[in-house]
């Protein structure tokens, strides 16, 4: 009798334990996704002067930066590619939306981080930053001589969901700025391109 009592203790407290290993790991993603849903992102864009010639080429300076009152982590992989991550519009002065002429497409496909990596994450304090520059073509982006207005978007790989289910205990903890939160539009940026 004192043995099923010995058993019944030792099973209860495992039970017990356990159940306290489940409810921390779901107050951990709960926390994590409201602070998710907190954070404050903003995108700024620049180039090195404001005219260029068709034959140039525009060192473009994107910038992300924290604009919340807490810290944030950014997938490492932050690239160009039409339509996710970071795109660029190009438009007239009247509005027109317009786009030059390429011999490549920039694409980039970057692969999911492997689960509890959160070395591929930047981590980004309130007020910090995080830049990169890409060169671009004057040709790249506009038809022909004006000025024009260009703007950038930016939307992020990964979603919440891939972060709960795929991304492990230690990155599904993290405030991840997701592709469920809004998308970021810069600022309008004006050039003026000389022939």
């Amino acid at each position: 009798m004192i043995r099923r009592f010995g058993v019944s203790v030792i099973m209860l407290a495992v039970t017990a334990s356990s159940a306290q290993q489940v409810d921390k790991k779901r107050n951990d993603e709960t926390h994590a996704e409201g602070s998710r849903r907190l954070l404050r992102l903003s995108l700024a864009i620049r180039a090195d002067q404001q005219a260029y010639g068709m034959a140039d080429v525009v060192p473009l300076s994107t910038q992300f930066t924290n604009i919340g009152e807490g810290t944030l982590y950014l997938f490492d992989d932050v690239c160009w590619n039409p339509g996710n991550f970071l795109t660029i519009h190009v438009f007239t002065t009247g509005g027109k939306e317009v786009s030059g002429k390429s011999d490549f497409l920039r694409d980039c496909l970057p692969p999911p981080p492997p689960q509890n990596d959160v070395t591929r994450f930047l981590r980004l304090e309130p007020g910090s930053f995080y830049g990169v520059i890409e060169k671009f073509g004057v040709r790249e982006l506009v038809p022909g001589p004006g000025d024009c207005d260009m703007v950038v978007h930016y939307e992020t790989a990964l979603s919440s969901d891939w972060v709960t289910k795929y991304g492990g205990d230690k990155v599904a903890t993290l405030p991840i700025w997701t592709r469920d939160q809004p998308l970021l539009t810069s600022n309008r940026l004006r050039i003026t391109v000389k022939p």
